[in-house]
């Protein structure tokens, strides 16, 4: 009679923690939570499986692709959540009538991912999020910021370890709208160009032709790429438009928490989740070696979409 092989290592993708791995792990969730509550925000958690159709509704049928879903045995669909950030937009909409905004909240929470395992990047992971919800001003991304980098210098890390690119979808909003492609291609336009090192600039061409943009018009979209300062975003928009007006408050309000060294504009950082809508930013290690270490932005049209009132929010994967 055949009998299964048990293998004593963990699922493809995924680990275990060993007490000396704890004690490591520890000091990091210490330094994220020491953080969070040093900024004034409150700690939440949840379920860990999630509806399936709550997920769809936010990315997509295409995400059932890259996460694990699953049956239950009331034939009810489901998923081991992939992020966070679904999950606290329907805990706010359940309760949405008896919040008083803004909300400030911090969470710690395992999520999981059915991808390819690569350097840095397994099939679970734990991330501290971040989110500001009921605050229309930049004044909610510079909080998360700096509510990251507060961490980071409790893990002894400084601007000599790590640096924050930033860009604005809404600026881009704003350019390509000067360049002639129109709003409905935007979206589109965004999760092509977040390809863009992916896969080749021929792939993204064609991803660009079959959303309806113009064979003209793309090698412009590729040479909005090549702006490398606000300055020079600026003069393509030929004014100072309220995109504009808002990085321009964004980097005053990080400077006056300290952290504007830590931030340079790259107009290429656009975020692959589709749910952004204004400044978008990832923070990096100097040394280029490692994936991103942090990023986010703001999303205004999230609570909107999953069927609660139109609320503004920014936030933060850690």
């Amino acid at each position: 009679m055949a009998t299964d092989v048990i293998s004593f290592s963990p699922p493809r993708g995924m680990r275990d923690f060993y007490p000396e791995d704890m004690v490591l792990r520890n000091a990091v969730f210490d330094a994220w939570s020491a953080a969070a509550r040093q900024s004034g925000f409150d700690e939440y958690d949840a379920c860990v499986v999630e509806s399936l159709a709550l997920l769809k509704r936010k990315s997509g049928e295409e995400i059932t692709d890259q996460i694990y879903h699953f049956k239950d045995k009331s034939g009810r669909e489901l998923a081991l959540r992939p992020e966070m950030t679904p999950t606290l937009a329907r805990m706010i909409v359940a309760k949405q009538g008896s919040l008083t905004m803004p909300l400030k909240w911090f969470t710690i929470a395992q999520c999981f991912r059915y991808e390819r395992t690569t350097r840095g990047r397994k099939r679970e992971h734990y991330q501290l999020n971040l989110d500001v919800i009921g605050e229309s001003s930049v004044s909610a991304e510079a909080e998360v910021i700096a509510t990251a980098a507060g961490a980071m210098s409790r893990l002894g890390l400084t601007g000599k370890h790590y640096q924050i690119r930033f860009s604005s979808r809404a600026l881009l909003s704003e350019l390509l709208l000067k360049l002639g492609i129109e709003a409905a291609h935007h979206a589109a336009t965004f999760l092509a160009l977040d390809k863009r090192g992916k896969i080749t600039d021929e792939a993204i061409k064609t991803l660009l032709e079959n959303e309806g943009v113009s064979p003209e018009a793309i090698p412009t979209i590729f040479a909005l790429l090549e702006v490398e300062t606000l300055e020079q975003a600026r003069d393509m928009l030929g004014a100072e438009t309220p995109a504009y007006q808002d990085v321009l408050a964004f980097l005053e309000t990080l400077d006056a928490y300290g952290i504007a060294d830590l931030m340079s504009f790259d107009i290429s950082v656009i975020r692959g989740l589709s749910y952004y809508t204004g400044i978008v930013f990832e923070a990096f290690d100097t040394s280029e070696g490692l994936r991103a270490i942090f990023g986010g932005g703001r999303y205004d049209n999230l609570l909107g979409d999953i069927g609660g009132a139109a609320t503004s929010g920014a936030g933060l994967g850690f």
